[in-house]
């Protein structure tokens, strides 16, 4: 995660009604390099990971709050609340899922594949 990232937290089920990859390109193009939410609708979830969209599923939302700042540790599977000194454990990402992020989508992830 880039220092000073800007980060989306939302309510449940989040990116239902989207089965377009606008929805989380949108998202991304506005800056937003991470969405926390409780639970991410299927086909959003994996929209957003095939264009390079951080996705965290994270219970415990009410705790953090418009302008609190974030740490994600993928190493420990934590969120740090740096705000509030506060840690929650995360539930860890497949690390193929990371992979692809990391090479920001599905597209340069597979280019790299195959240069390989």
């Amino acid at each position: 995660m880039n220092i000073g990232a800007t980060i989306l937290v939302a309510d449940s089920n989040f990116g239902c009604g989207s089965s377009r990859e606008q929805a989380p390109i949108a998202l991304k193009n506005s800056g937003i390099e991470c969405v926390i939410a409780p639970s991410f609708a299927r086909i959003f979830f994996r929209n957003a990971i095939n264009i390079g969209l951080l996705i965290i599923e994270f219970d415990q939302i009410n705790e953090i709050h418009t302008g609190d700042e974030i740490d994600i540790d993928f190493k420990e599977c934590l969120i740090k609340n740096l705000s509030t000194n506060k840690a929650y454990k995360i539930k860890k990402l497949p690390e193929f899922l990371l992979e692809i992020i990391s090479a920001k989508g599905l597209v340069n992830f597979a280019r790299k594949m195959l240069l390989n």
